[in-house]
């Protein structure tokens, strides 16, 4: 067999293929004469359809079978003969048999040789954090809205105040589709409602009845109702103020917290600090990769970026599908997802590169603490550090998330680092 490689462009690659004394005419037959004895014909007994005839109804596929399976086994020699790792799957561009031998060209593109990653002049700011106990009392703070009740008031609403009410809406005497409403809360001041409409229920009390006028705005969601002046019904259920719960003992229980509020206050702390660490190492991670991306200028196959681009979309429609959305008729663009697929392909090269030079492997220890800090979060830890020790997709997940976490490290170590000292709620908001 013999192989010549032509370079079409930087990372296209023509290669052309000559297989000598193919026997083509030889496997042809034999490939017939294996498929005799099940071939029905009417006239002849099964395994008796003369070979000629045989040749003329089975011929064309019997060669095209015996053609295509000689350019498997040729092309996959060819690719180990040359040591090509093609990025695309090859395109056969033409095929010719002449005497004995079969004779084909085919297209394909590479990836890159990349010599070393260069890091030079890089300047990477690394965020750093801790939680304070400022923090911890404003996430104690969270809790209690989260489980707080309403306490029902004989005075005038006011802001903060829940005010339930029935309401009828009409434009001009006509009730219009949307404007109804019973016993629906208007916390006045959150903007549930418009703020016009809010802010004439301060000051109502519990079974008042009242008419709010008030005007659409230009821009309002309902086409039909934009600009159009409404008068709505109202009439007052009640006002209510918020309750919050005491921070105490039945406060950690009420959260499944044994021990007091002590105990509530140091798992609250251990949780957030789980949290800001995840959250620090995906901002300094994705500052990272952005630089070294933004730092290596490479020339990339089209045929990865064109799959992940693919890739990206169909998450895309797959998250939006996972929140009720009908993907469907949507005006989905491939281009509008290449951008994003290029730096993801240009990034798995370059981290590919300096996993291969540096001989980056999973830590076993890392693996395990990955683990258990995954595990940290769940009410049984156990069961979910067995689940990921003997699940050898999870497993190779983790294993996979140590390598870049050492990845991101070696980065580091190898620029200059400035730090960048920042809140709790600073960094979790950049992550959201």
């Amino acid at each position: 067999m013999q192989v010549t490689v032509e370079n079409v462009s930087e990372l296209g690659r023509k290669m052309t293929i000559t297989v000598e004394n193919a026997n083509i005419e030889q496997a042809v037959e034999q490939r017939l004469a294996s498929i005799r004895p099940s071939v029905r014909m009417a006239g002849f007994r099964p395994g008796k359809v003369p070979m000629k005839m045989l040749a003329r109804t089975h011929g064309p596929a019997a060669r095209r079978e015996v053609i295509d399976q000689l350019v498997q086994d040729s092309m996959r020699e060819a690719f180990t003969q040359e040591n090509v790792n093609p990025a695309s799957p090859p395109h056969i561009d033409s095929m010719k048999e002449e005497d004995a031998a079969l004779i084909y060209t085919l297209n394909y593109e590479i990836f890159p040789e990349l010599e070393t990653v260069k890091l030079d002049g890089i300047t990477l700011e690394k965020t750093v954090a801790e939680v304070t106990d400022e923090d911890v009392d404003k996430m104690l703070d969270t809790l209690r809205e989260q489980r707080m009740t309403w306490e029902p008031l004989k005075r005038a609403a006011k802001e903060e105040d829940g005010v339930t009410i029935d309401f009828v809406g009409t434009i001009d005497g006509e009730e219009f589709q949307g404007g109804k409403g019973q016993d629906v809360m208007v916390v006045i001041g959150n903007n549930s409602m418009l703020p016009e409409f809010e802010q004439q229920l301060v000051g109502v009390k519990a079974g008042q009845e009242l008419t709010v006028t008030m005007t659409f705005p230009d821009d309002y969601r309902a086409e039909h109702l934009r600009g159009k002046k409404a008068d709505f019904a109202v009439v007052v259920k009640q006002v209510a103020k918020k309750k919050l719960p005491k921070l105490d003992a039945a406060f950690a229980e009420l959260c499944g917290v044994e021990g007091g509020l002590a105990a509530l206050k140091k798992e609250v702390r251990a949780n957030m600090e789980r949290e800001l660490a995840g959250a620090l190492k995906n901002v300094n991670k994705r500052r990272a990769m952005d630089s070294v991306a933004t730092n290596n200028d490479i020339a990339l196959p089209t045929a990865p970026i064109e799959r992940e681009a693919h890739h990206l979309m169909e998450q895309a429609k797959n998250n939006l599908r996972n929140q009720g959305v009908k993907v469907e008729g949507l005006p989905f663009e491939i281009s509008s997802f290449k951008d994003n697929a290029e730096k993801r392909v240009k990034l798995s090269l370059l981290i590919g590169k300096i996993i291969s030079d540096n001989k980056i492997e999973p830590e076993e220890k890392r693996v395990r603490e990955a683990i258990d800090a995954i595990a940290a979060s769940y009410e049984d830890p156990e069961d979910v550090v067995n689940y990921y020790m003997t699940n050898q997709d999870k497993l190779a997940e983790i294993q996979m998330m140590v390598v870049e976490d050492t990845v991101v490290e070696w980065i580091y170590d190898h620029v200059t680092v400035e730090e960048k000292a920042s809140s709790f709620s600073e960094v979790m908001n950049s992550v959201a």
